[in-house]
């Protein structure tokens, strides 16, 4: 079910009319968005399956997670300059429904080396230039678990990652494809399905060098991953202009 344009403006309305009752004062560019964009309004809607009440929570619960975080603010110049260029996380590419890819290479992570802190911010960043780039477009979150092993499961850093398009980044997900899983790491990922709603457990698929095929056209998959693309990773800044 589709929210039609009354219901939209229903979720402004009560929007604002919750931040006149208490006072709230958000980050301008956000209330300037729930002004101006529907699309944005529409994906919180079709979040929660056009629960009004949901909706307008979790509408009221971003932007006082953006405001506390600085999300608005933030830029390659103030988060870590140092995550950004290892590439542990990036986005390159599109799935086979024109998706882009954001990758989160786990091997390049290892538990307990980096600042939480500032691994957040970094996850932010992307998010926040994913959502300009694709202007809401819907994303696949990419677990490339090739060659990792215990030592690059990190329970609270997935967590947080996944937490984000649970609470923050409403229907944002097209699918959370997980490459080639090591069997050690089966128990994790059941406690990882745990969290999610049963909306998003159903987007997950394991796949392998043959099945990714299913999901991401060989053109666009690393040859790594059994595909066509040569493509080494290098931090490139957002072109703001």
């Amino acid at each position: 079910m589709e929210p039609t344009p009354q219901d939209i403006q229903e979720l402004r309305n009560k929007f604002n009319q919750k931040v006149a009752e208490e006072n709230k004062d958000y980050h301008p560019k956000d209330v300037a968005k729930v002004t101006n964009d529907d699309k944005w309004l529409e994906r919180f809607l079709i979040h929660v399956d056009m629960d009004m009440k949901e909706a307008l929570n979790m509408l009221i619960d971003t932007c006082e997670w953006r405001k506390a975080n600085n999300v608005n603010d933030l830029n390659e110049g103030n988060v870590n300059r140092d995550y950004l260029n290892e590439g542990s996380l990036y986005v390159h590419n599109k799935d086979k429904d024109n998706k882009s890819l954001f990758i989160f290479c786990c091997r390049k992570h290892v538990k307990g080396q980096k600042d939480m802190d500032e691994l957040k911010r970094v996850v932010i960043y992307w998010m926040e230039r994913i959502e300009r780039q694709e202007k809401g477009d819907q994303i696949t979150l990419f677990f490339d678990m090739q060659d990792s092993g215990l030592g690059n499961m990190d329970l609270e850093y997935t967590k947080y990652i996944i937490s984000l398009f649970k609470l923050y980044y409403p229907n944002l997900l097209n699918y959370i494809l997980i490459f080639e899983m090591p069997w050690v790491m089966n128990a994790a990922f059941k406690i990882i399905k745990s969290w999610l709603p049963t909306k998003a457990v159903q987007k997950i698929k394991f796949v392998d060098k043959k099945s990714l095929k299913e999901y991401v056209d060989s053109s666009q998959a690393f040859k790594s991953w059994g595909g066509e693309d040569t493509y080494e990773f290098v931090f490139i800044p957002e072109n703001h202009g």
